[in-house]
C-alpha cells in the first residue's frame, strides 16, 4: 500500500513506476505473472486442469505471449457457473484445500443469467483499482467519500470502498437510508466524492430537485461510477456534469474479475485505461484471432487473482483498443468509448447490426428527453426488432410528446439506418435504481 507524503501527493500518478512502464518491459511482466497463474491454477484449481489437460497444454509449453494467446482455451461465465452448480457452491473454479483464504463472498447480479458465485482472498480486494483512477484526477486522502449504495452483494462498490480506506480518506456509508434521507445526509455531512451507479447519481440529484434542493450547489466535487455504461459518454457525462457541478468518473469493470478493471483517463475523456497491475488484455475477433490494435472486437480478460482467477474470459463486451503511449504520460492500454456494446445483445435488423449503446446515445443528443429509458429487443414475424421506451425531460409539456416521439424515430432512422418503435411514456414512469439499472431487456424468443 502506497503513503501518503508530501513527495508524492502532487504527483498525477499513484504509483508511477507501474503506470508509465515502456510497453516493452510491461509485457515482459504480463508473460512472467501470466506464467506463474497457469501454473497455479494447473495444479491447484480442477476447473482448469481438466480444461488444458483437455487442450492438451501444460504450464511450461506456455514460453511467450503467443503461446498464451494460441494454446490457452478461453473460458465463459457459463463454463464457471456449470462446474458450479454440478459441485456447490464453488465447484473446480477456486483453489482446492483455500478455505482459509476465502475472507470475501460476492456474486455477479445476474442481470444476464444465473448469478456467478465469487470467493476472494483480501489481496485481491485491495488491487487499489479504484484509486489509480481517483488520484489521476485529484482526489486526495483529504476528500471524503459518500457511499450511496446498500452494501449488498454488488462487488464494485466494495472494491471501492476498501480502495478509498486505503487512499487514507474519511468514508460514509449511507446504508439503507432512503435517497430523501441521503440527500439530507449530503448536506449535513458534505462529502466531496459521491459514489454511485450513473442512473442513481441522477436519481439523487432529481429527488434533491424535488425537495427543493440544488444537487450543483451540495459539497459533492467529484462523481465516480461504474455498473453501466457511464461517463466515457459524452451524453451522460454531460447531463450528470450539469447536475451536479461537479466532475464525473467513469470506471469499467466486471464482478466477475473482481472489480475494477479501466477507468477514465485525466487527458481524454473518450478513454479508459485497463488497469494492468491488475488484468492482462487481448481483443479477438468472431473466430477467436487476435484483433490488431486500434480494431473492434471482443474484450478477453485474465485477472491475477489467487483464489478464483478467470483466465481468458470472455467478458462479451466490444471494444477498441489501443496500445500506444496516451499524452496523460501512462503506457497502459486503453479504449476508446468505453464499452461500445455487448456480443450478446447485439441484435441485427434488415443487415444492420444494433446496439443497445448507440441507441442511448442517440437518446442523449436528442433535446427534450431524460436519461430515463428501457430498451427491448424482440423477435416479431419480420424479424429481431428494438423498441424504446423514453421518459421525455421534466420541463416538456404533453402536448409536444408527439413531437418528441417522431424526432427521435428519425434521428434513429437517419443515424442507425433501420427503423425503431418509439413510445414516449410519462415522467417519472420508469423504475428507479438504487445500484445497477435494467435498462436492456432481451426478449427475442420468449414467450
Amino acid at each position: 500500500m502506497q503513503l501518503y507524503t508530501d513527495q508524492v501527493k502532487d504527483s498525477p500518478y499513484w504509483n508511477e513506476y507501474l503506470e508509465t512502464m515502456p510497453r516493452e518491459k510491461l509485457d515482459q511482466l504480463h508473460l512472467r505473472r501470466l506464467q506463474r497463474l497457469i501454473k497455479h491454477a494447473y495444479e491447484k484449481i480442477p476447473m482448469y486442469q481438466e480444461l488444458y489437460d483437455k487442450a492438451n497444454v501444460k504450464p511450461e509449453d506456455i514460453k511467450t505471449l503467443d503461446d498464451f494467446r494460441v494454446k490457452i482455451p478461453s473460458i465463459d461465465k457459463p463454463d464457471v457457473v456449470k462446474s458450479q452448480t454440478d459441485n456447490p457452491p464453488f465447484g473446480g473454479s477456486i483453489v482446492k484445500g483455500s478455505e482459509e483464504y476465502h475472507t470475501f463472498y460476492f456474486q455477479t447480479s445476474g442481470t444476464t443469467g444465473t448469478p456467478l458465485k465469487e470467493i476472494g482472498y483480501y489481496r485481491d480486494m485491495l488491487s487499489t483499482g479504484w484509486v489509480f483512477k481517483w488520484w489521476a484526477h485529484g482526489i486526495r486522502p483529504v476528500d471524503s467519500f459518500y457511499f450511496a449504495f446498500p452494501f449488498g452483494t454488488f462487488m464494485a462498490f466494495w472494491c471501492a470502498y476498501y480502495d478509498a480506506v486505503a487512499l487514507g480518506a474519511q468514508v460514509v456509508t449511507s446504508g439503507g437510508l432512503t435517497t430523501e434521507q441521503r440527500v439530507r445526509q449530503i448536506q449535513e455531512l458534505k462529502p466531496t466524492v459521491l459514489v454511485a451507479t450513473p442512473t442513481y447519481a441522477m436519481r439523487i440529484a432529481e429527488v434533491a430537485r424535488d425537495m427543493g434542493i440544488d444537487a450543483s450547489e451540495t459539497s459533492i466535487k467529484f462523481v465516480t461510477s461504474a455498473g453501466e455504461p457511464g461517463y466515457v459518454l459524452p451524453t451522460i457525462r454531460e447531463v450528470t456534469e450539469k447536475a451536479w457541478g461537479a466532475k464525473v468518473l467513469d470506471l469499467y469493470g466486471l464482478s466477475d474479475l473482481w472489480g475494477s478493471t479501466s477507468w477514465h483517463c485525466p487527458s481524454h475523456l473518450d478513454r479508459l485505461h485497463l488497469t494492468e497491475s491488475i488484468a492482462y488484455p487481448m481483443v479477438l475477433d468472431e473466430d477467436g484471432g487476435m484483433v490488431p490494435e486500434g480494431g473492434k472486437g471482443e474484450w478477453v480478460l485474465t485477472n491475477y487473482a489467487t483464489v478464483m482467477p478467470l483466465i481468458k474470459y470472455r467478458t462479451h463486451d466490444i471494444v477498441e483498443w489501443h496500445k500506444e503511449s496516451c499524452d496523460c504520460g501512462r503506457t497502459w492500454t486503453w479504449l476508446r468509448d468505453g464499452v461500445l456494446g455487448r456480443t450478446d445483445q447485439m441484435v441485427t435488423i434488415k443487415g444492420t447490426n444494433v446496439y443497445p449503446t448507440a441507441i442511448q446515445t442517440i437518446i442523449g443528443e436528442t433535446a427534450g428527453l431524460s436519461e430515463n429509458l428501457e430498451i427491448y429487443i424482440v423477435t416479431g414475424p419480420g424479424g429481431d426488432a428494438v423498441n424504446v421506451k423514453v421518459e421525455p425531460a421534466p420541463d416538456v409539456p404533453a402536448e409536444k410528446h408527439d413531437d418528441l416521439k417522431s424526432t427521435l424515430a428519425n434521428e434513429f432512422r437517419y443515424k442507425i439506418g433501420v427503423a425503431i418503435k418509439v413510445e414516449i411514456v410519462p415522467p417519472k414512469s420508469l423504475p428507479r435504481y438504487e445500484v445497477k439499472a435494467k435498462r436492456v431487456f432481451d426478449n427475442r424468443n420468449k414467450k
